[in-house]
């Protein structure tokens, strides 16, 4: 689909009408060319308006995509009739003045186009960058407004365009790929114009016209550069350069370089620190594979070791130049960026092999490789070893370092591009990298801010931590503390934050720069009062401002007045003492460091001299002062810092796998995870539940805990060795499946683990559904096994084997609960049992034989003898077992006594007293009935639920006519079951 969608769309740009306002003239080149309103030489493109009329763009569309046409809107500006408009591509995305800024730049090797359209984002004019330029270059219309493109050696910015020449020659091509070969290699250049020739070089420098005449296949029997250049009577082309490796091996990556002669970067490399020439650059991984090459911009790098022989620079590649514009590989595996503009090429700097005393060629590296590995809150220039060749020559082991005080590196990582950025370096003086004049205004207020408001105060605290990373300077300082460095601060230190609100790192943070002087090596610069071992670690908070900018003065304030800030300092050496900073991990750091270039620098001191012996005892002396600085630091942070121990400390998960817990700045890395901690400052934990699990309580061998037991986030005095242990519960959203969930439970109470809580064998998910309570075993089934309604400790079920009111709790009313009557063997129904002295448990007004106090518990009438009228007294139905207030018990005798309904047929309400009355009577089956009488029209004459109540016939007091009525009948049975009759009543008069 894109490839239908490009095609349309060069179909539409090639049937574009010529418009009145055409792209006249485009640089992609300018190096030392016209200066935009900032002072800034950026590529540009220019506008010329063929007409006599003024035209008004303010609402025209530039892109340079071709699938985004409307990449941004020229927001104002008017060309005058045959004027010109200048338009710098700077991507800030503004207008200064007149002068316009779009929010592109220009990539001349990455297939862009130059387009104009109109605001219905008709396209206007438009030009595809195919002609790539050679730097301070231009492409445009042979003269103004006219149909042919053309090249300028010198472009004609707002000037008529003139002087145009036919574009470069090609560029030759070769037979044979550069790469590494086991033998010599046969190279055939060719040039496809007609009537060109071929000039080449072999010792690195730029073809010219008295250069070798190629006339046949190039032998190359030696590691060379092979470089061509394509001559005719047009421009010459770009240089074709590539290296060929005869049968040599390396274990690292390989750089090539070439220039050769004054002005190139091999008069750059001997020492001319002068010049930054343009050179060719190219790289092969370790396994011989290509990467990717280019020409760019060579310049020094370093300063004190530029006194070496073997010196490191800065490469920028340059798409002015019009061979690449960036390295595109991944050439640090750790980070996911693919794509370098700006690499430096490092020899060690100070710590360079053989050229200083005690050098080992790897501290400058092993200190931010440390760092990042520790995940210091800093930026750190990432480290690949590498062996570089210039011009052909075998030239050493080197260091591929990632460029961090540069806008790409922090425009890719952190969405802050150079025009959002502060950015600060101390390098004997203090100087603004990006935003100038307000990145040292800005920090100084800061910093001032700082000396003058107590850190304690926790509004001033919240002003400072909205614009400083203090935890970035904690990390600065420590680094510097532990390695013992002696260069920093008023050298080599660099901090910047950005200021764009949807990108990162909006606070003053630290950048590591060159960690050579450490470890006891090479100069102290700074003035450390001990560059041994044994330094203390308070020295560096303590040093008297070196530098100028507040660094210590800003630490130790907020050490000294703010606790959090305190604890975190003094437990950041612990934290990292115990991972990172351990001697165990250090030693295995550096075991891995020293592994990849060891095998190097065999050749390395070959080519630059030392040896093998002496550099191995060099590196066994930073092992050795790795190992006393942990020894010594220990008892340094106890001096410094009023602590006691370190204790042993034992930190764990129960069940495993189920947590984690973070103490202090780190997350423990193991578990149980075994290390020591210092009394004197809280360590704080958290306890951090993994996937399915949910915290639930902290365990500890001595404590106490700041907080409860149950609060996730807490903190420890650590007094003695001490096990700290995080318990953690299973967070299944609903862990007894009853249809309730976890979170639910607990805000009703019922048990999470139990899916029937009030055992009343109704699911708790059920009860809640039917709105029941799951906490009352009686709701809703009063029957329930522990069902106990009125509470006497006697349950329903089993009052209803007793006999006693499940709903009293003392049944016979004696004063005397249920429960414990039963528990004591004396009778719930006899209320004169165990105590008869009440004068109603010897009269019997009825003389039925039941006392008047045993006829109140029975419910029976003390003044009739035969309550239910059965003909048999209440004493002998007591006697006899059976129920005294059921007339059908123990004679079913009696239509009520009969299962079913009775309803009859007809009445005659006529007063004779025989059949005046409809009655219902409901036999012993039924729970409840209703019954409703209509008349034909629907009206409602009568109805009753009550068995044996009698209707006269009659309906708001005044006698129904003689005729048949209708009823419908509702019955529920005693089983649960209902049913519904209906039928018809003959009145009659």
């Amino acid at each position: 689909m894109k490839h239908v969608y490009l095609l349309l769309f060069l179909l539409f740009i090639s049937s574009t009408t010529f418009s009145q306002v055409v792209i006249n003239e485009y640089s992609c080149s300018n190096i030392s060319g016209p200066t935009d309103a900032y002072g800034e030489r950026e590529d540009w493109v220019e506008l010329y308006n063929t007409s006599a009329s003024a035209v008004n763009l303010t609402g025209y569309f530039l892109s340079d995509k071709s699938t985004n046409l409307d990449k941004w809107e020229i927001p104002s500006g008017t060309i005058a009739g045959n004027g010109k408009m200048m338009i710098f591509c700077s991507g800030r995305n503004t207008v200064n003045g007149s002068q316009l800024h779009p929010n592109f730049r220009l990539t001349q090797t990455s297939n862009e186009w130059i387009i104009l359209s109109d605001p219905n984002l008709n396209v206007i004019d438009s030009i595809h960058i195919v002609h790539l330029t050679k730097n301070n270059h231009s492409v445009g219309r042979q003269t103004d407004g006219a149909t042919t493109w053309k090249l300028f050696l010198t472009p004609t910015p707002n000037a008529p365009n003139a002087g145009a020449v036919n574009f470069y020659t090609t560029t030759p091509t070769f037979s044979v790929a550069p790469g590494f070969y086991p033998g010599a290699q046969s190279v055939t250049i060719t040039c496809p114009d007609p009537g060109s020739t071929i000039r080449y070089t072999l010792d690195g420098s730029v073809p010219t016209t008295t250069s070798t005449l190629y006339s046949g296949p190039v032998s190359i029997t030696t590691t060379k550069v092979l470089r061509a250049k394509s001559f005719s009577a047009n421009e010459p082309s770009l240089t074709k350069s590539g290296t060929y490796f005869i049968n040599v091996n390396h274990t690292l990556p390989v750089l090539s370089i070439a220039g050769f002669g004054n002005g190139s970067v091999a008069s750059l490399l001997n020492g001319n620190n002068n010049i930054t020439p343009q050179g060719f650059f190219e790289m092969y991984e370790a396994d011989d594979s290509y990467v990717d090459g280019g020409e760019g911009e060579f310049n020094k790098h370093g300063n004190d070791s530029w006194a070496y022989d073997q010196r490191g620079f800065d490469f920028i590649m340059r798409d002015q130049f019009g061979y690449n514009d960036a390295i595109e590989h991944q050439i640090f595996p750790e980070k996911d960026r693919t794509s370098f503009q700006r690499l430096i090429i490092k020899a060690a700097a100070s710590d360079n092999y053989p050229f200083e005393n005690g050098a080992t060629h790897i501290r400058d590296a092993f200190v931010h490789t440390l760092s990042q590995k520790a995940d210091l809150k800093m930026d750190e220039r990432t480290w690949k070893p590498c062996v570089l060749y210039l011009n052909g020559q075998y030239w050493g082991v080197y260091e591929i370092r990632e460029k961090v005080d540069d806008a790409d590196f922090t425009e890719y990582y952190d969405n802050q591009d150079k025009f959002n950025l502060q950015y600060l370096k101390t390098w004997g003086n203090t100087w603004e990298e990006y935003g100038a004049p307000n990145a040292l205004n800005d920090w100084n207020a800061l910093k001032n801010y700082v000396a003058a408001n107590n850190m304690g105060n926790a509004t001033n605290f919240a002003y400072v931590d909205g614009q400083l990373n203090w935890q970035s300077l904690v990390d600065y300082f420590v680094i510097n503390s532990y390695i013992v460095s002696q260069d920093w601060l008023n050298w080599n230190t660099a901090w910047w934050r950005g200021m764009n609100p949807q990108g990162d790192h909006k606070k003053w943070r630290y950048t590591l720069w060159d960690m050579d002087a450490v470890f006891g090596h090479y100069v102290n610069y700074t003035g450390i009062p001990d560059n041994t071992p044994n330094a203390d670690p308070c020295n560096a908070e303590n040093l008297p401002n070196p530098g100028g900018q507040g660094h210590t003065e800003i630490l130790q304030k907020l050490i000294d007045e703010n606790p959090v800030v305190e604890q975190y300092y003094i437990t950041r050496y612990a934290d990292l003492i115990n991972t990172y900073f351990s001697c165990d991990y250090m030693n295995f750091l550096l075991d891995s460091m020293i592994a990849q270039i060891q095998p190097e620098m065999a050749a390395h001191i070959n080519r630059w001299g030392g040896s093998m012996a002496e550099w191995q005892g060099n590196v066994q002396d930073l092992y050795d002062f790795i190992d006393q600085r942990c020894d010594a630091m220990t008892q340094g942070l106890t001096d410094c810092y009023q602590l006691t121990g370190p204790f042993d400390v034992t930190f764990n998960v129960n069940p495993a796998l189920s947590g984690e817990i973070k103490v202090n700045s780190i997350w423990a890395p193991s578990y149980p995870w075994t290390t020591s901690y210092f009394g004197g400052i809280a360590t704080n934990v958290i306890a951090q539940p993994l996937t399915g699990y949910i915290f639930d309580h902290w365990e500890f061998t001595v404590g106490p805990m700041a907080l409860g037991i149950n609060q996730d986030t807490n903190s420890i005095n650590i007094l003695q060795p001490e096990n700290v242990v995080a318990f953690f519960i299973a967070d299944n959203p609903d862990l007894d499946g009853d249809g309730v969930t976890n979170t639910d439970e607990a805000t009703l109470g019922t048990d999470p683990q139990n899916p029937d809580t009030d055992g009343d064998g109704v699911n708790d998910g059920t009860e809640v559904a039917n709105g029941s309570n799951p906490l009352n075993p009686c709701s809703p089934n009063l029957n329930a096994a522990n069902c106990d309604s009125d509470g006497d400790g006697i349950t329903n079920p089993n009052e209803g084997v007793l006999g006693t009111n499940p709903n009293n709790p003392d049944t016979d009313g004696d004063g005397i609960n249920d429960g414990t009557e039963v528990t004591n063997g004396s009778d719930p129904l006899n209320p004169c049992d165990p105590d008869d002295s009440s004068p109603d448990c010897n009269l019997d007004d009825d003389n039925d034989g039941v006392t008047n106090a045993e006829e109140a518990v029975i419910g029976t009438d003390p003044n009739n003898p035969d309550t239910d009228g059965d003909g048999i007294t209440d004493g002998s139905e007591v006697t006899n077992g059976t129920n005294p207030l059921d007339s059908c018990d123990p004679n079913a005798v009696g239509l009520q006594c009969q299962p079913g309904i009775l309803v009859p047929t007809a009445f005659s309400p006529n007063g004779d007293n025989n059949n005046d009355l409809f009655r219902v009577t409901a036999g012993k089956d039924i729970k409840t009935f209703k019954i409703s009488v209509y008349d034909r029209w629907g009206n409602a004459l009568f109805q009753t639920s009550e068995s044996g109540f009698g209707w006269d016939g009659t309906y708001k007091g005044k006698a129904l006519n003689q005729g048949i009525y209708a009823y419908i009948l509702e019955i529920v049975y005693k089983n649960g079951s209902a049913e519904l009759k209906s039928g018809n009543i003959t009145l009659i008069r």
